[in-house]
């Protein structure tokens, strides 16, 4: 393979995957049982939790697939980033300490209780099914922005990154269980938070783009809608549509596993604000290097290392970093991309390996398997889903759609309906037990319809599924006891349902062939759209009229489960008789990221010596002086806490 880049960048890549396999080999001593692996045995400091979810939070994906779409949307990309953190600052108020108050250890493991066996299982399946696929983003957006990078002119070089990659992050995801993933991710934050914020004033100082002013005024303004290569279309119905799904979206699922893996709600209410506070820097460290990129290429395919890669578009971050880095710093930065993707990844996997162990294996094959045998288990599963994610992986990476649509595609069919219940399950009892099963059902049915045959754009595509899903959850109690006062009511109900959302998709649809004006003139090209949405009508009627019945059984059914799990979550933790495992022993935490901060602050301060342009040498000190202010910080915290103590 040809490369591209001075020897120096891929040394330090290739110490940064040492360093990665270093962790989880260390951290493998205490992973004795199935509560260690996946909760850190509770005992996870709020702050590398913290650090950890905002890390969990974005990948690669941010910094190819999202900076390609602000590089082509300009300040609308801006306002898609601001809606991040409005997002995620509804969701972890809502749920951070009720989630720690659910006492659990996988991300499903309450349903049965808050709902009922049957829903556990099918979420359970669902939630594998859907939660594998984002890993596989993650590697797939990983190995498109660094394997043209490092080995441009490569045919293979995507293809074989995402192998090498995948199993470096299984070694050190299956040796050293959540433990090894938080902390992993507090080094990746460290990597990733040092080279971004010397990167902003680095271009500002260049004289590249002029002052900030002048920047602002050659940046193109603001437009509201947007067609991309791909035809999809980017509104203001978009903007709206990502936080009415996303709030939903980082609130459960390996995201929740943050909150439920720290000592009590206190601290885990300090994991969502922390992430929050970061999440609050997006627009500036993910938005902006992209319309510099704009500003410096508006055609970004004429810069010749990624003349011959296909959309381009989608490398302009690292276009950026490669102008205003120097050697060394550049294969630290691909470090930073690899963390964030490595830290997505290896989250996903524990959490889903998780739900395989316990919520599948030992609620169903193996109900008195112990923390050994759960253990094992887990580690099996987190191989499996990492061969699934490299094989899914080559899947995207050779798919006609770009990475940003791909996964805002897969994420509106299959997301949306699924995350909903899981959140509104631990919030509210105001919904039957039976009501998660029927909400997904129709939630993912309608989002196939909008999309595929209505023609929505994402943004309507969202919010519809979302008012469908909300609709199926918070009628049930009233579908059942209109069934229990007449069937035939209840009956007429459903068939009104069905009526209402046929004449809503003839009326309210982007489908040239799809309408009543078709109908009239009897176009044979409109017998499919009609079929297909006449088919979902029918549908919503069998799915409406079967689950009334089982939502009028549940208003007679007995709800000490559902009582017991709602005051479970308004019972603080009592952590001295609740917490018994000593997973943290031997685990000082301050002094070993301090270390580590410390480690790649000197490393950092060597490159120095390494050849490169005189001119940007003052950024290695920069680089080197935050990463080593964060050690020092750590040790001074440590020294604080030990005199408290």
């Amino acid at each position: 393979m040809h490369l591209s880049l001075p020897l120096v960048d891929y040394l330090v890549v290739v110490f940064y995957l040492i360093l990665m396999l270093a962790i989880g080999f260390y951290f493998s001593r205490f992973m004795k049982g199935g509560k260690d692996f996946f909760i850190g045995g509770n005992s996870i400091p709020w702050w590398v939790a913290g650090l950890s979810l905002y890390m969990t939070l974005f990948s690669a994906w941010t910094f190819t697939g999202a900076a390609s779409f602000a590089y082509n949307t300009g300040w609308y990309g801006i306002l898609y980033f601001l809606t991040w953190p409005i997002s995620f600052f509804i969701g972890f108020q809502l749920s951070a300490r009720r989630w720690r108050r659910t006492r659990i250890t996988s991300p499903v493991e309450y349903v049965q209780n808050r709902f009922n066996k049957t829903t556990h299982a099918f979420l359970s399946i669902m939630l594998i099914f859907s939660s594998a696929y984002w890993p596989a983003q993650h590697l797939a957006s990983l190995a498109k922005i660094t394997a043209p990078t490092l080995f441009p002119n490569s045919i293979m070089a995507i293809d074989i990154m995402i192998v090498v990659v995948g199993l470096i992050i299984l070694i050190y995801s299956f040796t050293g269980g959540l433990w090894a993933v938080c902390v992993t991710d507090v080094v990746q934050f460290l990597i990733f938070f040092s080279i971004c914020t010397i990167l902003l004033p680095t271009i500002f100082l260049s004289g590249d783009v002029g002052s900030i002013g002048d920047f602002l005024q050659s940046v193109p303004p603001l437009k509201l809608t947007h067609i991309l290569q791909d035809n999809t279309t980017y509104d203001f119905w978009y903007l709206l549509g990502i936080p009415a799904s996303f709030t939903f979206s980082y609130a459960v699922g390996g995201n929740a596993q943050r909150y439920y893996s720290v000592r009590d709600e206190k601290s885990a209410y300090r994991v969502g604000m922390l992430a929050f506070l970061l999440f609050l820097l997006s627009p500036l460290l993910f938005g902006i290097p992209p319309l510099v990129g704009k500003v410096l290429w508006p055609d970004v395919s004429l810069i010749e290392h990624f003349s011959h890669i296909a959309k381009a578009d989608e490398n302009i971050f690292i276009a950026v970093v490669m102008r205003y880095m120097p050697a060394g710093l550049v294969g630290i930065f691909l470090a930073a991309m690899m963390s964030a993707s490595m830290s997505a990844m290896d989250s996903g996997w524990n959490a889903t390996s998780a739900i395989i162990s316990i919520d599948v294996y030992k609620r169903f094959f193996n109900p008195h398997a112990d923390e050994k045998k759960v253990l094992q288990v887990g580690r099996l599963a987190t191989i499996g889903l990492c061969f699934f994610a490299m094989a899914m992986a080559l899947t995207i990476v050779h798919s006609r759609y770009g990475v940003f649509s791909f996964s805002n595609i897969f994420f509106g069919l299959t997301g949306i309906p699924i995350n909903i219940p899981l959140l509104l399950g631990i919030l509210t009892r105001k919904i039957s037990r039976w009501s998660a099963i029927s909400s997904i059902i129709c939630g993912t049915l309608v989002a196939s319809i909008a999309r595929f045959v209505l023609k929505y754009d994402l943004g309507p595509q969202y919010l519809l599924t979302v008012g469908v899903t909300l609709f199926f959850l918070f009628a049930s109690p009233y579908q059942g006891k209109l069934f229990r006062k007449s069937r035939v009511q209840a009956i007429a109900a459903s068939v009104a349902i069905g009526l209402v959302f046929w004449f809503y998709s003839m009326l309210f649809n982007a489908n040239d062939n799809l309408g009543f004006a078709q109908l009239q003139i009897w176009q044979p090209q409109s017998l499919a759209p009609l079929a297909w949405i006449t088919l979902a009508s029918v549908l919503f009627v069998a799915v409406s009229i079967i689950f009334s019945r089982l939502y009028a059984k549940d208003l007679l059914g007995n709800q000490q489960p559902v009582d017991e799990f709602f005051t479970k979550l308004e019972t603080p933790v009592d952590v001295e008789k609740e917490l018994t495992t000593a997973a943290d022993q031997g685990i000082n935490m301050l002094t070993l990221i301090g270390a580590i901060a410390a480690g790649l602050s000197l490393l950092v301060l060597l490159l120095v010596l390494t050849p490169h342009n005189p001119d940007k040498t003052g950024i290695y000190y920069a680089v080197s002086a935050m990463l080593m202010s964060i050690g020092l910080l750590m040790f001074g915290l440590q020294r604080l806490t030990s005199r408290k103590a």
